[in-house]
């Protein structure tokens, strides 16, 4: 697209720009373009009227009448050489205007010769005009230079620019050398090259990866014409406008100096070439549909959505020598058992009642194939089982794999038989009387409890339970001499008691411990029979 020429915006450069011509302004010479540049440059937004004008009283010699007044070239009607310094122009210049002022010389002509003389020394004594004029000519002085007028002066600007920005095999082809930069507008379709693809993937494939031969369509230099569009190589011009560069580069002057512009050749579409009569079978467009088998690498964990991008597999240009980049975009059949969440996998288990309560061992699919899952006794519905390192691997760690985690869900059924009731009754009621007897044993331990804390109460006599004496201001007195010991009566009394209780808490830890497996294990051999008869 063409460049924009904005003329409040502009690059600051630190050296010497050929381009610009600011000998009536303080700030740094100047250049605008529309791409951007390497090494970067910064950008200043500067407005009309913040720098002061610098104003050199000179003689009224205008630039456009240099132009005009004179064909031949300004070192020659100076006598002087294209290297001479300033000084030998100076020194030339007041040698020839003695001769031929017209105070002096009253010959014909030598008035003109005088102006000649003036406007020559205006242009080679000012170092930037000079410049412009020693790489534009004339035309860079009149301000409307572009690059179809540069045969006549010899010079290309597009050199010009590599000899400023960086190397390049030609300022609009080719990547440009280190620190360079390139306008390449023959270029500008590249990613119309690139190839979509969608790949689908089964689950599995998704997880472990793997190789996958495919064919994609894709856009193959036409073989009648090579890839040119042309009918014969005869049918191929070089471009008038831009002498096959793709792009023109004009100059205009602004009132901040003379600035250049670049943009696409409208004659050439910024090919360059011209193509007088086109090829029959690709229409001039130089390549036609075809198919490619392309074998692709899948990486494993790869997810649904993912894109892969294989280099050089795209549409290949031969003009340019440019080929495009294949992408894949990844879609995965899902497996109705299993889920996946990050690098973990999830299924769910269903599990009967029974077999939540006393466990089992369940047959289950995972991504390696069918694996025994072990069911311990007493899970509880949704609980998590997990099978380690059976999940998906990381794309970008090989050894790391995530897990494959099992979700428990009890079943427990709405319509039992009567033999079904009866056993579910005993065991409620079995689980009922067990609970009963439990909390009967907390309350004996209770009152136990309760039966000693007056005991203890009477041994300590009301102690605190502080073992240390009080301190006071005056007088210090320990506890084993402000109580009085109880008497032989007493402590034969509490020893029976204690003995008593002792007795009787052992024997009724005895019969629970006796009788509390046997009720398990029936309970345990109903249920089994009452299964098996069903």
């Amino acid at each position: 697209m063409p460049a924009i020429h904005n003329p409040y915006w502009f690059c600051a450069a630190s050296n010497n720009n050929p381009y610009c011509s600011l000998s009536s302004f303080s700030f740094p010479k100047t250049f605008t373009f529309s791409s951007s540049l390497s090494p970067p440059l910064k950008f200043v937004s500067i407005k009309p009227n913040l720098f002061p004008v610098n104003r050199k009283r000179r003689r009224f010699v205008s630039v456009k009448s240099v132009a005009k007044s004179t064909s031949s070239d300004l070192y020659s009607v100076l006598n002087v050489s294209r290297n001479a310094t300033l000084k030998e122009i100076k020194a030339s210049y007041r040698k020839l205007a003695r001769k031929y002022h017209p105070d002096v010389n009253r010959n014909p002509g030598a008035e003109e010769k005088f102006k000649e003389i003036s406007a020559a020394y205006e242009v080679l004594s000012d170092d930037e005009k000079r410049s412009l004029y020693d790489r534009f000519g004339e035309a860079g002085l009149r301000g409307e230079y572009n690059v179809a007028g540069s045969g006549a002066q010899g010079v290309d600007p597009f050199e010009i620019f590599s000899e400023y920005f960086g190397e390049s095999s030609g300022f609009f082809g080719g990547s440009g050398g280190s620190g360079g930069f390139s306008f390449d507008f023959r270029n500008m379709g590249r990613q119309d090259l690139d190839i979509h693809y969608d790949l689908d993937l089964s689950f599995e494939e998704s997880i472990f990866g793997g190789q996958r031969d495919i064919e994609v369509p894709s856009l193959d230099a036409c073989d009648s014409c090579g890839g040119t569009g042309a009918k014969s190589s005869s049918c191929v011009k070089v471009c008038s406008d831009c002498g096959g560069k793709g792009g023109v580069v004009k100059t205009q002057k602004t009132p901040f100096g003379i600035m250049s512009q670049v943009s696409m050749c409208s004659n050439c579409g910024g090919n360059g070439r011209i193509v007088t009569d086109h090829c029959r079978k690709c229409g001039g467009r130089g390549q036609v549909q075809s198919k490619r088998s392309i074998k692709v690498v899948v990486p494993p964990g790869v997810h649904d959505g993912a894109t892969m991008q294989v280099r050089g597999e795209g549409n290949i240009d031969k003009k340019s020598s440019i080929a495009g980049d294949l992408y894949l975009i990844i879609h995965v059949k899902q497996k109705r058992e299993i889920w996946r969440d990050g690098l973990n996998l999830y299924s769910k288990v269903d599990v009967d009642f029974t077999e939540a309560i006393l466990g089992t061992v369940k047959k289950v699919t995972t991504v390696d194939g069918m694996k025994d899952l072990q069911i311990p006794p007493g899970c509880q519905p949704g609980e998590k089982i997990k099978m380690s390192k059976m999940g998906v691997p990381d794309m970008n760690r090989s050894s790391v794999r995530g897990d494959h985690l099992f979700l428990i869900n009890v079943q427990i059924p709405k319509n039992l038989s009567d033999a079904e009731r009866t056993l579910v009754e005993k065991l409620a009621s079995l689980r009922a009387t067990s609970k009963q007897y439990s909390v009967s044993s907390g309350g004996d331990s209770k009152g136990v409890a309760r039966f000693w804390k007056p005991i203890k109460d009477f041994l300590r006599m009301g102690r605190s339970g502080r073992r240390f004496a009080s301190i006071g201001t005056d007088t210090i007195v320990f506890w084993s001499l402000n109580r009085s010991l109880p008497s032989f009566p007493q402590i034969t009394s509490l020893f029976a008691v204690f003995i008593g209780t002792c007795i009787f808490a052992l024997v009724k830890v005895c019969c629970y411990k006796i009788l509390q497996p046997k009720q398990s294990a029936k309970l345990k051999f109903l249920l089994h029979r009452e299964i098996k008869e069903q």
